[in-house]
């Protein structure tokens, strides 16, 4: 399946609701607290400080507001579309006008972020958005010797799916022919890398020298001494 996806120029990455308002929660009480201090030491002043109870019972509500809001709450990137891309079986086009056989590209890195809506930023324990626009995905191509970064926007796990298939496809079928060995090998989707064509394909790496034996070996992955011997001797010989 042909995958094809939007691409979105990122503008400026900016602060999310949620950080706002866990901000300036933190502000109104650091502000109460700060006055209440002053009424009471320096003015001797008690009449004022229901107020600032208010205003500090405010700040702790929008705190504790935050911890359930930013599950609900997306990452804050302006941005524009910028075109489309769609990686077919022999070539990429850009925008429906470009096209680029894979073969004539000299470097090809791919970074998945995240897709639409899926769930980030789980190891922050302070509150920050959990969702994602699934456009932080970037392709960075190098083709005639001009090297291009695009992101696109993943909209759903299957859509990212269908982009891992895909690029193992181009890996595996030896599409990306003037790409490093390592870096072609690194390209392959980590759920992909248990088949036994993948094995076959670090193996063909290994024969034609683009890979090193010790790290090739692993790649393939072995279970015993005797098994990395045995695929050494296959491949390395």
């Amino acid at each position: 399946m042909t995958f094809k996806a939007y691409i979105h120029k990122i503008i400026k990455k900016e602060t999310s609701n949620t950080r706002m308002i866990f901000l300036s929660g933190i502000f109104l009480v650091i502000i109460g607290l700060i006055f209440t201090f002053i009424y009471k030491t320096v003015f001797h002043i008690e009449s004022e400080t229901s107020l600032l109870f208010i205003i500090m019972f405010i700040g702790f509500l929008a705190i504790s507001f935050t911890y359930f809001y930013q599950f609900y709450d997306f990452e804050k990137i302006k941005n524009k579309k910028n075109g489309f891309i769609e990686l077919e079986k022999n070539e990429l086009i850009i925008n429906y006008d470009e096209k680029i056989k894979y073969e004539e590209l000299t470097d090809f890195e791919l970074l998945i972020d995240a897709y639409y809506n899926e769930k980030i930023n789980m190891i922050y324990r302070n509150p920050t958005e959990k969702r994602s626009l699934g456009i932080s995905n970037s392709l960075t191509i190098t083709h005639n010797s001009k090297t291009r970064t695009f992101n696109f926007k993943l909209e759903s796990k299957a859509h990212q799916n269908v982009l891992e298939r895909n690029i193992y496809n181009l890996v595996i079928k030896d599409k990306l022919k003037n790409i490093d060995g390592k870096k072609s090998i690194k390209l392959v989707p980590k759920q992909y890398k248990g088949f036994s064509e993948y094995r076959e394909y670090v193996g063909k790496q290994l024969k034609e020298k683009k890979v090193n034996c010790t790290e090739g070996l692993l790649l393939i992955g072995y279970n015993s001494y005797e098994e990395a011997q045995e695929l050494k001797k296959k491949y390395c010989g």
